[in-house]
Protein backbone atom coordinates (compact mmCIF):
# COMPACT_ATOMS: atom_id res chain seq x y z
CA UNK A 1 0.00 0.00 0.00
CA UNK A 2 3.02 2.54 0.82
CA UNK A 3 4.71 1.23 -2.17
CA UNK A 4 1.22 2.18 -4.28
CA UNK A 5 0.86 5.60 -2.39
CA UNK A 6 4.68 6.85 -2.86
CA UNK A 7 4.33 5.78 -6.83
CA UNK A 8 1.10 7.63 -7.29
CA UNK A 9 2.57 10.76 -5.15
CA UNK A 10 5.52 10.74 -7.91
CA UNK A 11 3.21 10.73 -10.85
CA UNK A 12 1.73 13.86 -9.34
CA UNK A 13 4.91 15.51 -8.96
CA UNK A 14 5.93 14.81 -12.12
CA UNK A 15 2.96 15.69 -14.11
CA UNK A 16 2.63 19.04 -12.05
CA UNK A 17 6.50 19.76 -12.66
CA UNK A 18 5.71 19.15 -16.42
CA UNK A 19 2.19 21.25 -16.27
CA UNK A 20 4.80 23.94 -14.59
CA UNK A 21 7.19 23.59 -17.64
CA UNK A 22 4.83 24.27 -20.43
CA UNK A 23 3.37 27.09 -18.50
CA UNK A 24 6.33 28.61 -18.38
CA UNK A 25 6.11 32.20 -19.66
CA UNK A 26 10.02 32.24 -20.99
CA UNK A 27 8.50 30.04 -23.61
CA UNK A 28 5.79 32.40 -24.96
CA UNK A 29 7.35 33.68 -28.40
CA UNK A 30 7.89 37.58 -27.90
CA UNK A 31 4.93 39.56 -29.52
CA UNK A 32 6.40 41.42 -32.56
CA UNK A 33 6.49 45.41 -31.78
CA UNK A 34 8.35 46.43 -34.48
CA UNK A 35 5.68 48.95 -37.28
CA UNK A 36 6.57 47.44 -40.65
CA UNK A 37 6.11 49.86 -43.88
CA UNK A 38 6.35 49.48 -47.69
CA UNK A 39 8.38 52.01 -49.36
CA UNK A 40 6.47 53.93 -51.83
CA UNK A 41 8.80 52.95 -55.44
CA UNK A 42 7.64 49.74 -55.05
CA UNK A 43 4.32 50.86 -56.54
CA UNK A 44 5.14 53.05 -59.17
CA UNK A 45 6.31 51.16 -62.61
CA UNK A 46 9.24 52.30 -63.87
CA UNK A 47 8.23 50.85 -67.31
CA UNK A 48 4.65 52.49 -67.28
CA UNK A 49 6.41 55.96 -66.42
CA UNK A 50 8.92 55.15 -69.14
CA UNK A 51 5.99 54.64 -72.30
CA UNK A 52 5.03 58.01 -71.60
CA UNK A 53 8.28 59.61 -72.33
CA UNK A 54 9.44 57.45 -75.13
CA UNK A 55 8.32 54.31 -77.10
CA UNK A 56 12.07 53.10 -77.41
CA UNK A 57 12.73 49.78 -76.75
CA UNK A 58 16.42 50.50 -76.27
CA UNK A 59 15.46 53.14 -73.80
CA UNK A 60 16.51 52.14 -70.41
CA UNK A 61 16.31 55.47 -68.74
CA UNK A 62 14.53 55.56 -65.19
CA UNK A 63 12.07 59.14 -65.95
CA UNK A 64 10.40 58.69 -62.90
CA UNK A 65 12.15 61.54 -61.94
CA UNK A 66 9.90 63.74 -64.54
CA UNK A 67 6.87 63.80 -62.69
CA UNK A 68 5.50 65.41 -59.48
CA UNK A 69 3.69 62.24 -57.21
CA UNK A 70 0.40 63.42 -55.94
CA UNK A 71 -0.81 60.72 -52.44
CA UNK A 72 -4.71 60.65 -52.38
CA UNK A 73 -6.76 59.02 -49.49
CA UNK A 74 -9.97 56.84 -49.89
CA UNK A 75 -11.56 59.75 -48.46
CA UNK A 76 -10.45 62.17 -51.52
CA UNK A 77 -8.24 64.19 -49.43
CA UNK A 78 -5.29 65.37 -50.73
CA UNK A 79 -2.01 67.05 -49.17
CA UNK A 80 -3.51 69.88 -51.82
CA UNK A 81 -5.78 70.80 -49.49
CA UNK A 82 -3.48 71.37 -46.66
CA UNK A 83 -2.59 74.74 -45.14
CA UNK A 84 0.74 72.73 -44.76
CA UNK A 85 1.27 71.36 -47.95
CA UNK A 86 -0.55 72.34 -50.95
CA UNK A 87 1.84 70.94 -53.74
CA UNK A 88 2.80 67.34 -54.53
CA UNK A 89 6.27 65.72 -54.24
CA UNK A 90 8.76 65.55 -56.60
CA UNK A 91 10.16 61.83 -57.21
CA UNK A 92 13.79 61.99 -54.70
CA UNK A 93 11.13 62.89 -51.96
CA UNK A 94 8.24 60.77 -52.86
CA UNK A 95 10.45 57.87 -53.09
CA UNK A 96 11.31 57.81 -49.78
CA UNK A 97 7.93 57.36 -48.38
CA UNK A 98 6.33 54.37 -46.80
CA UNK A 99 2.86 52.79 -47.16
CA UNK A 100 2.34 51.32 -43.35
CA UNK A 101 -0.77 49.08 -42.99
CA UNK A 102 -1.02 48.91 -39.36
CA UNK A 103 -1.31 52.57 -39.13
CA UNK A 104 -4.60 53.00 -40.89
CA UNK A 105 -3.16 52.80 -44.60
CA UNK A 106 -0.96 55.64 -43.92
CA UNK A 107 1.56 57.29 -46.06
CA UNK A 108 4.81 57.90 -43.85
CA UNK A 109 7.71 60.02 -44.39
CA UNK A 110 10.33 59.79 -41.53
CA UNK A 111 10.36 63.43 -40.00
CA UNK A 112 14.66 63.69 -40.68
CA UNK A 113 13.23 64.57 -44.39
CA UNK A 114 11.05 67.68 -43.00
CA UNK A 115 8.22 66.86 -45.42
CA UNK A 116 4.79 68.23 -43.92
CA UNK A 117 2.97 65.85 -42.00
CA UNK A 118 -0.20 66.82 -44.99
CA UNK A 119 1.73 64.35 -46.86
CA UNK A 120 0.88 61.43 -44.07
CA UNK A 121 -2.19 60.18 -45.74
CA UNK A 122 -4.61 58.33 -44.05
CA UNK A 123 -6.05 54.93 -46.33
CA UNK A 124 -4.09 55.91 -48.96
CA UNK A 125 -5.20 54.90 -52.22
CA UNK A 126 -4.07 56.82 -55.66
CA UNK A 127 -0.67 58.11 -56.91
CA UNK A 128 -1.55 60.80 -59.38
CA UNK A 129 1.33 61.50 -61.56
CA UNK A 130 1.94 64.99 -63.57
CA UNK A 131 4.52 66.28 -66.01
CA UNK A 132 6.96 68.43 -64.22
CA UNK A 133 10.02 70.59 -65.23
CA UNK A 134 12.65 71.97 -62.53
CA UNK A 135 13.81 75.80 -62.53
CA UNK A 136 17.29 76.40 -60.80
CA UNK A 137 18.51 79.44 -60.17
CA UNK A 138 20.97 80.70 -57.31
CA UNK A 139 20.93 76.86 -55.71
CA UNK A 140 17.13 77.51 -55.66
CA UNK A 141 14.82 74.91 -57.24
CA UNK A 142 11.09 75.37 -58.27
CA UNK A 143 9.44 72.34 -59.37
CA UNK A 144 6.89 73.40 -62.23
CA UNK A 145 3.73 71.18 -63.44
CA UNK A 146 3.29 71.74 -67.06
CA UNK A 147 -0.04 71.23 -67.27
CA UNK A 148 -0.88 73.96 -64.36
CA UNK A 149 0.48 76.22 -67.20
CA UNK A 150 -1.40 77.91 -70.51
CA UNK A 151 -1.91 75.53 -72.50
CA UNK A 152 -1.50 76.21 -76.66
CA UNK A 153 -1.89 74.70 -79.66
CA UNK A 154 0.87 75.04 -81.34
CA UNK A 155 2.17 72.90 -84.53
CA UNK A 156 4.81 69.98 -84.42
CA UNK A 157 7.75 69.19 -85.90
CA UNK A 158 5.63 66.87 -87.95
CA UNK A 159 2.76 69.90 -88.87
CA UNK A 160 0.33 69.19 -86.84
CA UNK A 161 -1.31 70.88 -83.98
CA UNK A 162 -0.74 69.71 -80.44
CA UNK A 163 -0.51 70.97 -76.95
CA UNK A 164 2.35 73.22 -75.81
CA UNK A 165 3.53 75.60 -72.96
CA UNK A 166 5.42 78.77 -73.48
CA UNK A 167 8.83 78.23 -72.57
CA UNK A 168 8.65 81.69 -70.74
CA UNK A 169 5.86 81.07 -68.93
CA UNK A 170 8.57 78.66 -67.01
CA UNK A 171 10.52 82.26 -66.49
CA UNK A 172 7.85 83.84 -64.49
CA UNK A 173 9.06 85.42 -61.30
CA UNK A 174 12.25 86.36 -63.09
CA UNK A 175 12.46 90.37 -64.12
CA UNK A 176 14.90 89.38 -66.78
CA UNK A 177 17.92 87.09 -66.75
CA UNK A 178 20.91 86.40 -69.30
CA UNK A 179 20.68 83.16 -70.56
CA UNK A 180 18.98 79.76 -69.54
CA UNK A 181 20.54 76.24 -70.05
CA UNK A 182 17.79 73.52 -70.85
CA UNK A 183 18.67 70.02 -69.83
CA UNK A 184 17.33 66.61 -70.59
CA UNK A 185 17.34 63.70 -68.01
CA UNK A 186 20.97 62.22 -69.25
CA UNK A 187 22.78 66.11 -68.91
CA UNK A 188 22.60 66.58 -72.61
CA UNK A 189 21.90 70.14 -72.67
CA UNK A 190 21.75 73.82 -74.51
CA UNK A 191 21.91 77.47 -73.98
CA UNK A 192 19.20 79.60 -75.03
CA UNK A 193 19.28 83.79 -75.00
CA UNK A 194 15.86 85.51 -73.39
CA UNK A 195 15.10 86.53 -77.36
CA UNK A 196 14.80 82.35 -78.04
CA UNK A 197 13.04 81.96 -74.54
CA UNK A 198 10.52 84.31 -75.54
CA UNK A 199 9.98 82.35 -78.53
CA UNK A 200 9.57 78.71 -77.87
CA UNK A 201 7.50 76.32 -76.80
CA UNK A 202 7.34 72.74 -75.01
CA UNK A 203 5.43 70.19 -76.82
CA UNK A 204 3.36 67.84 -74.29
CA UNK A 205 3.22 64.88 -76.52
CA UNK A 206 6.11 65.14 -78.55
CA UNK A 207 7.81 65.93 -75.66
CA UNK A 208 10.49 68.24 -77.59
CA UNK A 209 11.02 72.09 -77.94
CA UNK A 210 10.42 74.11 -81.13
CA UNK A 211 10.60 77.44 -81.58
CA UNK A 212 8.54 79.19 -84.51
CA UNK A 213 10.72 82.04 -85.63
CA UNK A 214 14.19 80.67 -85.03
CA UNK A 215 12.86 77.06 -86.98
CA UNK A 216 11.78 79.06 -90.10
CA UNK A 217 14.81 80.72 -89.95
CA UNK A 218 17.31 78.14 -89.85
CA UNK A 219 14.91 75.01 -89.95
CA UNK A 220 17.79 72.80 -90.22
CA UNK A 221 19.60 73.90 -86.93
CA UNK A 222 19.61 70.83 -84.11
CA UNK A 223 19.44 73.57 -81.54
CA UNK A 224 15.53 74.26 -81.90
CA UNK A 225 15.18 70.28 -81.01
CA UNK A 226 15.93 69.67 -77.35
CA UNK A 227 13.88 66.58 -76.02
CA UNK A 228 12.73 65.43 -72.61
CA UNK A 229 13.27 68.32 -70.75
CA UNK A 230 14.06 68.24 -67.57
CA UNK A 231 15.80 71.16 -65.64
CA UNK A 232 16.17 74.58 -66.95
CA UNK A 233 19.26 76.85 -65.26
CA UNK A 234 18.80 80.30 -65.46
CA UNK A 235 21.53 82.82 -65.38
CA UNK A 236 20.17 85.49 -63.21
CA UNK A 237 20.89 87.41 -59.85
CA UNK A 238 17.65 86.51 -58.58
CA UNK A 239 15.62 84.01 -57.47
CA UNK A 240 12.43 82.21 -58.57
CA UNK A 241 9.36 83.78 -56.64
CA UNK A 242 6.36 82.80 -58.52
CA UNK A 243 3.71 80.73 -57.20
CA UNK A 244 2.97 78.19 -59.47
CA UNK A 245 -0.40 76.34 -59.72
CA UNK A 246 -0.79 72.48 -59.17
CA UNK A 247 -2.04 70.82 -62.42
CA UNK A 248 -5.68 69.69 -62.52
CA UNK A 249 -6.07 66.48 -61.47
CA UNK A 250 -8.08 65.20 -64.42
CA UNK A 251 -4.85 65.90 -66.55
CA UNK A 252 -2.64 63.46 -64.69
CA UNK A 253 -0.27 61.89 -67.06
CA UNK A 254 -0.84 58.74 -65.51
CA UNK A 255 -2.33 57.09 -61.88
CA UNK A 256 -1.88 54.31 -60.12
CA UNK A 257 -4.09 52.19 -57.62
CA UNK A 258 -2.82 51.09 -53.76
CA UNK A 259 -2.80 47.15 -54.61
CA UNK A 260 -4.97 45.29 -51.96
CA UNK A 261 -2.51 42.24 -51.81
CA UNK A 262 0.75 43.74 -50.56
CA UNK A 263 2.53 40.11 -50.79
CA UNK A 264 4.49 40.86 -53.46
CA UNK A 265 6.04 43.94 -52.07
CA UNK A 266 9.11 43.94 -49.81
CA UNK A 267 8.23 45.54 -46.05
CA UNK A 268 11.11 46.75 -43.74
CA UNK A 269 10.92 47.69 -40.25
CA UNK A 270 10.17 51.36 -39.65
CA UNK A 271 11.17 53.95 -37.00
CA UNK A 272 7.48 54.88 -36.75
Amino acid sequence: MKKLTFILVLLAVLFLSSCSEKDNPTDVPPVDTNVYGYQLDQFISQAAVHDLITTSATDTTDYRGLFGYEIVGADGFTPRASVNAGYDLPWDSYKEGFFVPSKDNKTWFNPTLGIPGAFKVKNAETFRLYRKVNVIANNDTTMVELRGLTIHSVANWSGTNEDAIKLSDLFQGFTAFDSAILYAPDGYNKTYTPEQIADGYYLLTSEVTTFPTFNASTPTSGQWKLKKLADISVTTTETQNHAFGNAAAETANISFTMPTDLSGFTKVVIPY
